[in-house]
């Protein structure tokens, strides 16, 4: 449950067009660098080879060659460059917000609900967080959340469309995964289609269940907060800004692993392919 929860605070934007006189208006590099670890883009960076992790896990369980299986897994560990990866998302953070926008985004963040919102979920990351869900779900069961509660915590799922950004991030790690085992053994005739297939099966099992697991987290997470300031951050990614940010959030998350996975397979085919 954790890989998912460390999607909460990515983020990325959409492109913005400038005309070749209005650089003053482009994004500062210090602006961009506050931005990114404001907005718990770093922290969600950072994640992702703990996702890839669990997922090798699960793989070694079925794998045929397990000892190739980890080969390739750390190829693919080891190709996410993290430096390289926060590179990528950095250009295209500056590239697609324009001062004005950074700005708004910045004093945002620096107000006292987003930090406060930003502390409570920086619970995902800590190491007792399985645990720590576990014994609030459990104390769930005995106090549920009141019908208020339950409505604006499905809404902020719902308008952060937490489950669908969630399930595109799983999958691209999934897929970059797949493919890595399938440079590393061509003979086994699996082609795009069927790994696409094998994709789509999986989203359509994971998805009830990750929408529930979306909620229960939300409910975790941001326990510490009132009905009403979970609706005044709710409302935030209902406005114009707020929709571009998740929009070019997980854009630039699947431009990180585009780059990933390029590295990736040319590290394993490099180890595998004469």
């Amino acid at each position: 449950m954790k890989k998912f929860t460390s999607l909460y605070t990515v983020l990325f934007l959409l492109s913005t067009m400038f005309s070749p006189f209005s650089s003053a208006k482009v994004s500062s590099d210090a602006d961009v660098t506050q931005y990114m670890a404001l907005s718990g883009i770093n922290v969600a960076l950072n994640s992702i080879p703990a996702q890839m992790s669990a997922m090798n896990q699960q793989m070694q369980m079925t794998a045929k060659d397990p000892e190739q299986a980890q080969k390739v897994m750390n190829l693919l560990l080891n190709a996410w460059r993290l430096d390289d990866v926060k590179q990528v998302v950095f250009e295209h953070i500056k590239d697609n917000f324009s001062a004005d926008e950074m700005q708004k985004l910045l004093t945002w963040l620096n107000g006292d609900l987003a930090r406060r919102i930003k502390m409570a979920e920086a619970k995902a990351s800590i190491p007792s967080f399985n645990q720590d869900l576990m014994n609030y779900m459990a104390i769930l069961q005995t106090t549920p959340p009141t019908t208020e509660r339950i409505k604006v915590v499905r809404n902020f799922v719902e308008t952060t469309n937490l489950v669908e950004h969630s399930l595109n991030i799983v999958t691209a790690v999934a897929k970059g995964t797949i493919e890595g085992l399938m440079v590393a053994n061509p003979g086994q005739g699996i082609n795009e289609v069927q790994i696409q297939t094998q994709l789509t099966q999986m989203e359509a099992m994971m998805r009830p269940g990750l929408e529930q697991q979306m909620i229960m987290v939300s409910y975790f997470i941001y326990q510490s907060l009132t009905e009403q300031e979970i609706a005044q951050y709710t409302q935030f990614y209902q406005q114009p800004l707020g929709q571009k940010e998740l929009t070019v959030m997980y854009e630039g998350i699947g431009q990180a692993l585009n780059y990933w996975s390029t590295i990736a397979f040319e590290d394993i085919a490099a180890e595998f392919i004469e």
